[in-house]
């Protein structure tokens, strides 16, 4: 079963498309690529590798400081591939180069872009690190978050047409709720003879309103509540509410735990932290 956590409970709910926003653990996306099925692959993708790997290091998840080693890991891990495409336009490039070696169609295959088996799931981790910090410059419109996620979910459509398990696909975004874009771009030289030149500036609309709409589950985390403990280290109380597009929110499902800072282990300077439930 789809996780975000080292144990197999809780689970998340069958589902075809999600999207997690808000403060999520940064360990959350691996969790889900290590759950899936044995023999299965993942494909996670990522806005920054640096980034990624700080993230991981400061948080020190104590299973995977204790397990990243073992055996079963070390299969689980086998079956993940993550790429870092540094700007939307190596993304989409990548995304349209995927092809299994199995492909129907007779078109030229990248070697680095071919995969031996079909994934069970694909991971977006981070799109609006390509849009922020918000720069009037730039020409990137609300279209040009979604269009990424229009060529994650025709990979996932197009590489499992006709499986039994078509592809999952799972968007990671934490900062989705501070990203707003323009719908459109004013254009900066007038269309018509006579015209002036506008000199306003497009309003920035939510992004997050719009990309809920492409996903079947939404997930908000809410890490904010803190209790301090007699070590002067700090207990997080966490939520996590998933709902389902179309449904009413009375059916939403809620987890709460806490992440708890244990002794520092052998791998880490800091303290790690384990999930209490």
């Amino acid at each position: 079963m789809a996780r975000m956590f080292p144990t197999s409970d809780p689970s998340l709910p069958p589902y075809k498309s999600l999207i997690i926003q808000g403060d999520y653990h940064p360990s959350a996306p691996i969790h889900m690529c290590l759950s899936v099925p044995t023999g299965a692959k993942a494909l996670l993708l990522s806005s920054a590798r640096q980034a990624l790997i700080r993230s991981l290091q400061e948080y020190n998840d104590e299973w995977s400081l204790s397990n990243s080693g073992t055996g079963n890991t070390c299969r689980s891990s086998s079956g993940v591939d993550i790429f870092y495409p540094p700007t939307p336009n190596h993304l989409v490039v990548l995304l349209s180069a995927f092809r299994t070696h199995e492909a129907s169609n007779p078109v030229p295959l990248d070697s680095k872009a071919t995969l031996d088996s079909v994934p069970s799931l694909l991971v977006l981790h981070e799109l609006s690190a390509y849009f922020l910090p918000m720069n009037e410059n730039k020409p990137h419109t609300i279209a040009s978050y979604l269009q990424l996620v229009s060529y994650a979910l025709a990979l996932a459509s197009f590489l499992s047409p006709e499986s039994q398990t078509p592809m999952r696909f799972a968007l990671f975004d934490s900062q989705l709720d501070k990203l707003k874009l323009p719908v459109l771009r004013t254009p900066t030289v007038p269309v018509f003879d006579g015209e002036e030149s506008g000199d306003e500036t497009p309003r920035p609309e939510s992004v997050a309103f719009v990309a809920h709409k492409y996903f079947e589950w939404v997930g908000t985390f809410d890490r904010s509540d803190t209790d301090s403990l007699s070590d002067g280290s700090e207990v997080r109380r966490c939520t996590l509410t998933l709902h389902k597009q179309g449904s009413d929110i009375k059916s939403d499902i809620v987890w709460r735990w806490s992440e708890v800072p244990e002794r520092a282990h052998s791998r880490c300077e800091g303290l790690a932290i384990s999930f209490s439930w």
